[in-house]
């Protein structure tokens, strides 16, 4: 499995503070059956991160992931807040994209709706970069107008969900948004968000099995949000996801009732002379 979305390395922002909380949790996500992890870092007001600050970083962190045994690919990337994409040039921005794919990852605000996002995916498509929208079920504009994002899908942008927030653990509200955007196609990725071992720790599986009883599909049906779908996306380009549609399941027609040994077929009555 790929996690496109985690706060692994250490000391950038409200994830892990040191190595050692880095490890532990990057130990949990192999654990938990994850493969590659792309790391992201808020980029934002609270937490001016830079690409010169972030690249540096992934690479200590994978010598020590090897030192340390635990066999974890991490590839850069950012989570970059929508404010913060007016005061980044294309070669910034293309070194905050995940693995120097030119996708984006944009967080949504948990707050407020920039009215201007349709726009700006747009401007961004121009410029040569790709938008994967990061949990908008977390976001209260999107839980009172969930179309909002249809415009935004419609434009060529993908959407990011947590796996956590199908299994409940950011509140009722936004269980019931992620199923109500899965059940719309309006969900590609699941992730994990993930910020330390224990405080939502790393790992999407479970995630994706509640997210399949809810569209009423089985959890190998998506798989695609976990593996090929980040994995298409790692590598660049345009990504144009399956559609998840629920499984219907028909009854096999019934058998012909055997002939009873001995029985007479029934005659047709002769016609009348």
């Amino acid at each position: 499995m790929i996690d496109l979305h985690n706060h692994l390395l250490p000391g950038l922002d409200d994830g892990p503070k040191d190595l050692d909380g880095s490890l532990e949790m990057a130990r949990a996500a192999v654990a938990a059956g994850i493969t590659t992890m792309a790391c992201t870092p808020h980029v934002a007001r609270k937490y001016p991160n830079q690409a010169s600050v972030i690249r540096p970083a992934v690479a200590h962190l994978q010598d020590e992931l090897a030192a340390a045994g635990i066999e974890l690919e991490i590839v850069s990337g950012a989570e970059i807040a929508v404010e913060a994409i007016d005061r980044l040039g294309d070669d910034e921005l293309r070194l905050l994209s995940l693995n120097d794919s030119g996708w984006l990852l944009l967080e949504s605000p948990f707050e407020g709706w920039p009215v201007r996002l349709p726009k700006l995916i747009g401007e961004l498509e121009i410029r040569g970069f790709r938008v994967l929208i990061a949990h908008p079920e977390r976001a209260e504009a999107i839980q009172h107008n969930p179309d909002r994002l249809r415009d935004l899908v419609g434009r060529g942008a993908l959407v990011q969900s947590n796996a956590s927030s199908f299994l409940g653990d950011h509140g009722r509200l936004v269980k019931q948004t992620a199923e109500l955007l899965l059940r719309n196609e309006l969900i590609h990725v699941l992730a994990s968000d993930a910020h330390s071992a224990t405080w939502r720790p790393p790992g999407v599986g479970a995630g994706r099995d509640v997210a399949a009883r809810a569209l009423g599909v089985w959890p190998q049906d998506l798989d695609w949000m976990i593996e090929d779908g980040p994995r298409q996306i790692l590598a660049g380009g345009v990504v144009r996801p399956p559609r998840f549609a629920p499984r219907t399941m028909t009854p096999p027609a019934r058998p012909p009732a055997p002939a009873v040994s001995g029985e007479r077929r029934p005659q047709r009555p002769r016609a009348r002379r």
